[in-house]
């Protein structure tokens, strides 16, 4: 039975990734800085769960030391899903102009979304590379395709999507590196879903205050659960020929 590690794994996303991974048979180990959080979601997957590390996907130190522990405990680990990230406790990370951006918002960010995917990344290839398989799938976003979605759709994200556009790069770079250790590395793009912030009650509200101009093609917002469909498809054999893509997870909103 496989394993996999998940940063951010208490997380929308990340937990969505875990129950996903858990259906289809693997094992995860979850790591997340909120240690309740974690413990419920733990408490709530069951048996699937390889182990949980309470810790910030930004300390490098820490994310190499879990990483190589689970693998240990574990006996290898064939999978990593960085999903850690948000917004939360960055002031000027939304909404506001670039010009009106800080360094110290810039380098947060920075900080957030894109080393804690190089550290993820950084700590698990030396692993894979000893047993010659894995998979890993790294959470982006539209954000980072094209610069981000429509004006219309989200104002005023230039340094989010730098970050997310890092990560895609990062994934198609990595995907080339790696391909010869037998690891494939592939990318999921979120559009605009549910969240640990931002529960689906609170975008329909938000959906119903602005008006349907926010919503993608598809008319809805998405729920994290399938966008942990897509990481789970990523993960598996069924994808054992697909390496640096980023599956556009966003309801069609890159289309305009």
């Amino acid at each position: 039975m496989p394993t996999a590690f998940i940063t951010g794994g208490a997380g929308a996303i990340g937990s969505a990734s875990a129950r996903a991974l858990a259906r289809d048979g693997w094992r995860v180990v979850l790591a997340d800085i909120d240690g309740d959080e974690l413990k419920r979601v733990a408490a709530d997957i069951g048996d699937a769960v390889a182990g949980t590390f309470v810790l910030d996907a930004t300390d490098f130190d820490a994310v190499d030391s879990a990483i190589e522990k689970a693998a240990a405990t574990n006996g290898w680990l064939q999978g990593l899903v960085t999903a850690a990230g948000g917004l939360r406790h960055i002031p000027g990370a939304k909404g506001a102009p670039f010009t009106e951006t800080s360094p110290e918002s810039w380098d947060a960010l920075i900080e957030v979304h894109l080393n804690a995917v190089y550290y993820a990344c950084h700590a698990a290839l030396p692993v894979f590379y000893r047993q010659e398989t894995a998979a890993i799938v790294n959470i982006a976003s539209g954000a980072g395709l094209r610069g981000g979605p429509p004006h219309i759709r989200q104002r005023n994200a230039s340094v989010y999507s730098a970050t997310k556009a890092g990560v895609i790069a990062l994934t198609q770079s990595l995907a080339q590196e790696a391909a010869s250790h037998g690891v494939r590395v592939n990318a999921v793009a979120p559009g605009r879903v549910e969240s640990r912030t931002k529960s689906w009650d609170e975008m329909e509200r938000m959906r119903r205050e602005e008006g349907d101009v926010r919503l993608p093609p598809l008319g809805r917002f998405g729920r994290a659960a399938e966008v942990g469909d897509a990481v789970a498809f990523l993960m598996s054999d069924r994808a054992a020929y697909i390496t640096g893509a980023c599956i556009d997870v966003s309801g069609g909103s890159r289309l305009h």
